[in-house]
């Protein structure tokens, strides 16, 4: 049985706060009816396509809802968030007509003040990269297929296959990146089949994807008040609607590890993470 799993990736520009890659995952009817309301909401607020951050921000197709875009008054925000809730009940309300068809929410973090730290270190950047990107990606790819193991009792019964953003950067190296990652990690690839990528913005289930990884970035940095004092409203939404199903980040320790155990240039081995127990409940985020 497949699954399809829509990533998309949420940064703070700066080198703190953190490196995020996640989404969704789902199946049957359940990203049918989203992007069926997806489009709906989009034609009812006059936009082509949603971006977290611009609707943060009031850029880009939010500027028509600020008189000065990056200045946000106090109404402006509440315009704003009235918008991300509207999108984001989309998302937190799956349809429930066959417990075979679900979405549930996931998402990854990378501490990028450990990663930037670290990685001054010329021998360590040649095992991590110049950022994150890759890490949190293959470690977003490895977390769905333990998913796939969880709903397959430990048996290869379900497989995931991945949607990702267009990356200009990246573009030319993802299939084949993502084949070394399935080679490197025999364990995860039995519950990984294809990789494709799409147009975030004529995709409605990537933009989707953005948002969900957008409020785990900020949860995440909330979690560890960075900069967020309080959970945010549209997280919330999610976690009240019982689609999240997992956030972790990875700091100095698993990074240590990761320099420790691989060669410059190698593929990251990371099958370590088809062993997770989670033995903590998504709500203890809210504290």
């Amino acid at each position: 049985m497949m699954y399809g799993c829509y990533l998309d990736e949420s940064f703070d520009m700066k080198q703190s706060g953190f490196y995020a890659v996640g989404g969704f995952i789902a199946r049957g009817i359940a990203t049918f009816e989203l992007e069926r309301s997806w489009e709906k909401c989009l034609k009812h607020y006059g936009l082509d396509y949603y971006k977290a951050s611009e609707c943060e921000s009031g850029k880009g197709q939010f500027k028509k809802f600020v008189a000065n875009p990056g200045k946000v008054t106090g109404a402006e925000r509440k315009t704003l968030d009235s918008i991300s809730q509207e999108f984001c009940k989309i998302i937190g309300n799956p349809v429930e007509f066959d417990p075979r068809n679900f979405l549930a929410l996931f998402g990854v973090g990378v501490v990028q003040s450990d990663f930037y730290d670290i990685i001054k270190d010329p021998a360590s950047q040649a095992v991590l990269g110049a950022n994150p990107f890759r890490l949190a990606y293959d470690m977003a790819m490895v977390q769905a297929a333990w998913a796939m193991k969880e709903l397959s009792n430990g048996e290869p019964a379900h497989c995931v296959s991945f949607v990702c953003d267009e990356d200009e950067e990246h573009a030319d190296t993802a299939p084949m990146a993502y084949r070394a990652l399935k080679t490197a990690n025999p364990i995860a690839a039995q519950y990984m089949c294809t990789f494709s990528t799409a147009d975030e913005k004529r995709c409605a289930p990537l933009q989707a994807a953005d948002l969900a990884i957008y409020e785990i970035r900020k949860v995440l940095k909330y979690q560890r008040r960075d900069f967020e004092t309080k959970l945010r409203v549209q997280f919330g939404m999610f976690a009240d609607s019982r689609i999240m199903f997992y956030v972790g980040h990875t700091e100095r320790v698993q990074l240590d590890w990761v320099v420790a155990n691989h060669k410059p240039g190698e593929t990251f081995k990371v099958d370590e993470l088809m062993k997770l127990e989670i033995t903590e409940n998504i709500d203890k985020l809210r504290n």
